[in-house]
């Protein structure tokens, strides 16, 4: 097979792999193999384990995050687990692939509850007049205040609130407001929505219909994960709280939150859409309630 036959196989491959993952995922996926290929400079059925320790070599000398590196090998060892199901190739090379530990690192990246107060503080709205305008122009600095009021009270993730629409909310019989969530698998989960949260968030519609975002770039689309990371690096910026920090990070200051206030484990798994009780279970692990320190009489 010649290498241009090869490479367009390669991405007719991807494709499938990618097909029905979130459109976020698939672009950031589509880059992790892209930067791969590029380092490899062969076919993925003409790469070995040593081109596979190389580029996990590579990735070290870039310096980057260890979370980012075990995302982009896992990326690498998910296509060729798939490609290995099709025989497209004939040993899954990546199986032996090391992946790097995580670094267990959660307790430093729960906020206090005084720091999310702070993060989440209703700033001055400033009205977008510039640009082409969707229906209903809308105040950004409200759209950023209620998606982190909104991201801190469900404990979503980027992806499941970024493209949220107004469909996705519902008026129960007793004035109660669930939102539904399409969340990791295509998995959907139902959760309810603080009242306060909603009325503030019913600020931003502006006489949209149902079928529009909730929280909408000044392009009329629903904002992307770069938006959603700028939002929060400002209202850090604002706030005073810790630059490192992260939409991911107010996930965990539910879940942490949630727990100490009395919910249940069980409940906390249900609610942030876990697979397994073990995931939630890390929160119990980085917050423990006794320790046998407590016991040594100090």
């Amino acid at each position: 097979m010649s290498s241009i036959s090869r490479v367009s196989t390669d991405q007719k491959l991807i494709e499938m792999w990618l097909h029905g993952r979130p459109i976020s995922t698939q672009k950031e996926y589509r880059r992790d193999v892209q930067v791969f290929f590029e380092f490899v400079a062969k076919g993925l059925a003409e790469c070995d384990l040593e081109d596979l320790q190389g580029y996990s070599n590579h990735l070290d000398e870039k310096s980057i995050k260890l979370s980012t590196k075990r995302r982009k090998l896992n990326v690498v060892k998910s296509l060729y687990s798939f490609a290995a199901k099709l025989n497209y190739v004939r040993f899954n090379v990546a199986a032996a692939l090391k992946i790097p530990k995580a670094n267990n690192s959660l307790a430093g990246r729960i906020l206090k509850k005084k720091e999310v107060l702070k993060l989440t503080a209703k700033r001055q709205n400033v009205k977008v007049t510039t640009g082409n305008l969707p229906r209903g122009a809308f105040h950004v600095k409200l759209r950023d205040y209620c998606f982190l009021r909104l991201l801190y009270a469900t404990g979503m993730r980027v992806s499941e609130i970024c493209p949220l629409l107004w469909s996705d909310f519902y008026e129960r019989d007793t004035g109660e407001i669930q939102v539904t969530i399409l969340g990791k698998g295509d998995k959907t989960r139902t959760v309810l929505v603080p009242a306060t949260v909603w009325a503030e968030i019913e600020e931003l519609r502006d006489n949209v219909d149902e079928s529009s975002p909730v929280f909408v770039s000044v392009r009329g689309n629903a904002i992307e994960r770069t938006t959603a990371h700028r939002i929060i690096k400002q209202a850090a910026a604002a706030s005073g709280v810790k630059p490192e920090v992260s939409c991911h990070w107010l996930r965990h200051a539910h879940a942490q939150h949630a727990y100490a206030g009395g919910a249940r484990i069980d409940l906390l798994r249900d609610s942030l859409g876990h697979s397994n009780i073990s995931v939630t279970n890390v929160y119990l692990e980085s917050n423990p309630e006794d320790s046998s320190s407590n016991y040594l009489g100090l």
